[in-house]
């Protein structure tokens, strides 16, 4: 029987700077550069774990995009509609995310400004990636789901007020 904390050995091209900064980072730490790369890449695939979960859909899918979307976003060039598609296909009604909402997590990722202007335009949401965040946590992760009164996305209700 294999153990499942057998290792096996992957290959990564990175750039010269990529390499350089962990090998800073080692240094610093005063550990091996190998550790550096697997410590890094151990908390990339935590905080996109539920990407790797084919179950995960709409609103248990979500964390992973409020976390790093910006930068999933940008690097893997997501549109919108791909995004909407990653995030709510297959969802129970209950469990999917606004297309409001998503759009504001794509808007975030060309730079924020439109998205913060947006945002500040909603009494009581901060305008910034923080209050981005702390809006679809509250509305999607936090509270509990069953029972409640859908509410609008924060474009439905700029698009009303």
């Amino acid at each position: 029987m294999v153990s499942a904390k057998r290792k096996k050995a992957v290959s990564f091209r990175l750039t010269s700077g990529d390499v350089r900064q962990i090998k800073a980072i080692a240094a610093r730490l005063g550990a091996r550069d190998s550790d550096v790369a697997r410590f890094a890449l151990k908390l990339l695939l935590n905080r996109i774990g539920p990407i790797a979960d084919p179950e995960a859909r709409g609103r248990r899918l979500l964390p992973a995009f409020i976390e790093v979307g910006d930068e999933l976003i940008r690097h893997f060039e997501i549109d919108l509609a791909r995004l909407k598609a990653i995030i709510n296909d297959g969802a129970a009604t209950e469990q999917r995310v606004d297309e409001g909402d998503v759009a504001l997590l794509a808007l975030s990722a060309t730079g924020g400004s439109l998205a913060a202007m947006q945002l500040d335009a909603v009494a009581g949401v901060e305008g910034s990636p923080e209050g981005l965040r702390g809006y679809l946590y509250s509305k999607y992760v936090q509270r509990p789901h069953v029972g409640r009164r859908a509410e609008p996305s924060l474009i439905t209700q700029l698009a009303v007020g």
